[in-house]
């Protein structure tokens, strides 16, 4: 859970503009709050599970199924929230397809037993057997945060809790930066300086994927490295 404010986040992208005055002068607290606002949405696109959100839903009756309106993408399936509460597993579509023709029609049930996903339809999946009315699930999908009422002023909003996971703070300050420094891209060194300020924010998005990646506890047996408690 993230502890740092958007206060915090706008101070040190201020710090760096040189940005003295309360309000701003060239660049308005409402700029840059709108560019965080606009690095959630860019991360989440980067690193899907930037924000991802545990929910339970309910089924509609069949198949194919949606994820809440709020999200971008499906990230798994845990279990079934009802009857035994039984695990649901991913499957393919050939794999469904190739041995039961006509599964789409099968009985439907009130418990489900496997899923499909299709990266060319992230917000929707299909399962298996049919759901029946009642069914739901425990699952994990990508969204975006709420932005930040850029409208109400810096004062209004200072002390709110900055949406992602706190090791994306360095990130979405390079990124608030990237964003100031190319309003004036038509001088060479603003230029510069927003190219610099892209390209760090990239690489720390590039980065933190990987150490994810090695650091998950579904990592290969022995390149998992030790976590510690938050």
């Amino acid at each position: 859970m993230a502890v740092t404010t958007v206060g915090t986040i706008i101070d040190n992208a201020k710090l760096v503009l040189q940005e003295v005055t309360a309000a701003g002068t060239r660049w308005k607290n409402e700029e840059l709050i709108g560019w965080l606002n606009e690095f959630y949405q860019a991360a989440v696109q980067l690193k899907p599970d930037a924000f991802s959100v545990n929910a339970e839903v309910a089924l509609e009756k069949g198949t194919r199924q949606q994820i809440p309106s709020d999200g971008l993408r499906l990230i798994d399936v845990m279990r079934n929230t009802v009857g035994d509460q039984m695990a649901v597993m991913v499957t393919t579509r050939r794999a469904l397809d190739s041995t039961r023709r006509n599964w789409h029609s099968d009985p439907a049930s009130i418990e489900v037993e496997q899923y499909v996903f299709d990266d060319l339809d992230p917000t929707r999946f299909y399962v298996y057997p049919p759901a029946k009315e009642g069914a739901k699930l425990e699952i994990i999908y990508s969204a975006v945060p709420t932005p930040h009422p850029a409208s109400d002023g810096l004062d209004a909003i200072r002390d709110e809790a900055f949406k992602l996971n706190d090791a994306y703070v360095p990130v979405a300050t390079d990124y608030i930066l990237y964003r100031a420094y190319s309003k004036d891209a038509e001088h060479a060194a603003n230029l510069n300086r927003a190219q610099m300020h892209r390209q760090a924010y990239m690489q720390q998005m590039q980065g933190k994927g990987q150490v994810d990646s090695i650091t998950s506890p579904n990592a290969p047996d022995g390149s998992a490295m030790p976590q510690r408690s938050a």
